[in-house]
């Protein structure tokens, strides 16, 4: 055989070193097969289209097609009116039920039946004197009334305001005296005109003895009475001190002798 027939030997040594080259590199290039898988793209998701028919009941919910019953309406409270309330005015600022009031016209009012300048005629109101409004104000014939009690046993109808002057006033002002029989137990002045003097009696009547003569403007407190002697009316009166003490005549039917202060 010839020499160049032989294959010269391998060199073990270069050998093994590229079988580890190799080997390295199928494992870099196998690494990321490995990791990821396989290369191969996968198919996209065909989306399924909504289906047009009904969900499933769920009674859990309601459905979108049932309207959603509203909350129940509330029903509004009634409305109440505030009650409204007319003050009583204070006493002497206005003509009003259960105060008193004065006969404040010159010439005095007229007391009538009912609110009517043709009704009955009850009493002619004297100037100043005191009375207590019952009822009223009713308006009629275009006055303006308020129904009155004397405090003698009267009551009527009077006008407030004749249209030039008031006939009756809430202001009572201080105690005047005022043209009416007292009542026991009141104070009363003497009133007796043209500088005359009263006569106080032990008794009842023109012959009784004589006690003392009083002037006008002197006051008395009514302690008993009346008493009907001799065509006039007796009152027995006293004075504040106790030093007079007797029976006068409270008028001889035109002058009043004796008034009461209201």
């Amino acid at each position: 055989m010839n020499r160049n027939d032989v294959p010269p030997p391998v060199d073990k040594r270069r050998s093994g070193l590229r079988l580890r080259l190799l080997l390295a590199a199928a494992l870099l290039w196998g690494l990321p097969t490995l990791a990821c898988g396989s290369f191969t793209s996968r198919p996209a998701p065909t989306p399924t289209p909504l289906s047009s028919a009904a969900p499933p009941a769920d009674n859990s919910l309601p459905s979108l097609q049932t309207p959603i019953p509203l909350a129940a309406t509330e029903t509004p409270l009634p409305i109440v009116p505030t009650a409204t309330f007319t003050p009583t005015p204070l006493p002497g600022t206005a003509l009003s039920i259960g105060q008193p009031a004065r006969v404040v016209a010159p010439n005095g009012a007229n007391l009538r039946a009912e609110a009517s300048t043709t009704a009955t005629l009850v009493r002619y109101l004297p100037a100043r004197l005191k009375v207590t409004v019952l009822d009223g104000p009713t308006d009629g014939e275009g006055y303006r009334w308020w129904k009155l009690d004397d405090g003698e046993g009267n009551v009527g109808w009077a006008v407030e305001n004749d249209g030039e002057i008031d006939l009756l006033s809430p202001q009572m002002g201080e105690p005047e005296p005022v043209d009416r029989s007292p009542r026991v137990g009141e104070r009363v002045r003497v009133t007796m005109a043209n500088n005359g003097q009263l006569s106080i009696r032990e008794t009842p009547g023109t012959d009784s003895n004589l006690v003392t003569r009083v002037d006008p403007g002197q006051e008395f407190t009514v302690t008993g009475g009346p008493q009907n002697v001799g065509g006039y009316t007796w009152f027995q009166i006293r004075s504040d001190s106790g030093e007079i003490e007797g029976w006068a005549a409270e008028s001889d039917g035109t002058e009043r002798w004796l008034s009461p202060l209201e």
